[in-house]
């Protein structure tokens, strides 16, 4: 973006961190990736999504896990807690991604340098 908006960004990283109890998983990811899009770290925002998303994983389907980690990755934001429970949902529905799901979210893993476990 050539002018950023600012004030629009703000009203709705904030009113979506408030209301975030109310939204579905597509909801969750999709505005995570947009406010990523337009490189708006907005850290309460993400770490609120982070929280539900935890509350939330075992339904989350592989689009929602491939935009949530592609936007964490993008603005850097590395919660482990939340990484290691996306690994753990991906792996159960793994065959349900896309070659696109598979490679956001390898990307955003390798972006956020999580370290993996060889012993598993």
């Amino acid at each position: 973006l050539a002018i950023r908006a600012l004030p629009l960004l703000d009203a709705v990283a904030a009113e979506a961190t408030q209301r975030m109890a109310h939204f579905n998983v597509q909801g969750m990811a999709n505005t995570a990736w947009a406010l990523a899009k337009v490189s708006y770290p907005n850290m309460p925002f993400f770490h609120c999504v982070a929280a539900n998303a935890l509350a939330t994983m075992s339904s989350w389907d592989p689009q929602a896990i491939a935009n949530l980690s592609w936007a964490n990755a993008t603005i850097t934001f590395l919660h482990e807690p939340l990484m290691a429970a996306i690994s753990e949902r991906a792996v159960c529905v793994i065959t349900e991604f896309t070659t696109q799901n598979l490679s956001n979210t390898i990307w955003a893993y390798a972006t956020l340098r999580v370290e993996y476990d060889a012993d598993c």
